[in-house]
C-alpha cells in the first residue's frame, strides 16, 4: 500500500510488523504484571496470635485454609484479587450460584480462591480449627 505524502511515496506495509510486535509486547507486559500482582496480594503474612486460644502462635503448627467460589465476571475476580481479605466475609456467606461480590448469577468458569496459612498455639487449637475452618477463619488476626 503506497501513499503519496508531500510528494514522497510512503509504503505503510513495512511498519505493520513493528506495530504488531509492540501491541503483542503490551499484552505480554499486562499479563505479566497482572500475575505478579495476583501473587503478591495472595500471600498474607503468617498470623502471630492463635485464632482459637488467643495465645501467641507457633509458626511450626500450621494449617492451610482454602475456599474457592465462582464469581459473575472478570471485573469481580479482579476486585477480589486486589484485596482478597476484604472479601472474606462475602466468600464465607456465598450462596450457591450467586456471585459473592455483585450478588448476580455466578459463572462457574470464573472462580476466585481465598487461601492462607494459619498458625496455632498448640495441636488442640489446630484440631479445633481444622474441624470447622469456615467458622474460625474470620478470627485470624496478625
Amino acid at each position: 500500500m503506497n501513499f503519496l505524502i508531500a510528494g514522497k511515496g510512503v509504503n505503510l506495509y513495512h511498519r505493520r510488523p513493528i506495530l504488531s510486535a509492540l501491541h503483542t509486547m503490551k499484552h505480554i507486559l499486562i499479563a505479566f504484571f497482572g500475575l505478579v500482582a495476583g501473587f503478591a496480594s495472595a500471600a498474607e503474612p503468617l498470623n502471630t496470635v492463635c485464632p482459637i486460644s488467643g495465645k501467641p502462635a507457633n509458626p511450626a503448627i500450621t494449617s492451610n485454609y482454602s475456599k474457592t467460589v465462582p464469581v459473575c465476571c472478570n471485573r469481580c475476580k479482579a476486585q477480589f484479587t486486589a484485596a482478597p481479605k476484604g472479601y472474606l466475609s462475602n466468600i464465607l456467606a456465598a450462596v450457591s450460584g450467586q456471585c459473592p461480590l455483585s450478588k448476580k448469577k455466578a459463572d462457574p468458569a470464573i472462580t476466585v480462591t481465598y487461601a492462607r496459612q494459619v498458625a496455632f498455639a498448640d495441636a488442640a487449637s489446630k484440631a479445633t480449627f481444622d474441624a470447622a475452618p469456615d467458622k474460625h477463619i474470620k478470627e485470624v488476626r496478625q
